[in-house]
């Protein structure tokens, strides 16, 4: 982290449950951390499929990127 700017090649997900006594609890099995206040939520759902960025079938040949961005201000 540099100047407080982290940049990430790749967004992955983590996942939340709820601990008694606790409350929601965030583990992130990628990095080893608990997600803290540099994390940003975009989906939440029950499962993967719940929060999937695209959802959608698609027939015959092609192909497809998807490329995203974010910026946090403050």
């Amino acid at each position: 982290m540099i100047n407080d700017i982290t940049d990430q090649d790749a967004a992955h997900a983590w996942a939340e449950a709820h601990v008694d006594g606790l409350g929601w609890v965030g583990f992130d099995i990628s990095n080893g951390v608990a997600p803290d206040e540099k994390y940003v939520r975009v989906a939440i759902g029950p499962d993967a499929s719940c929060a999937a960025p695209v959802k959608g079938m698609r027939k015959g040949p092609s192909s497809e990127t998807l490329i995203v961005s974010l910026q946090v201000q403050q």
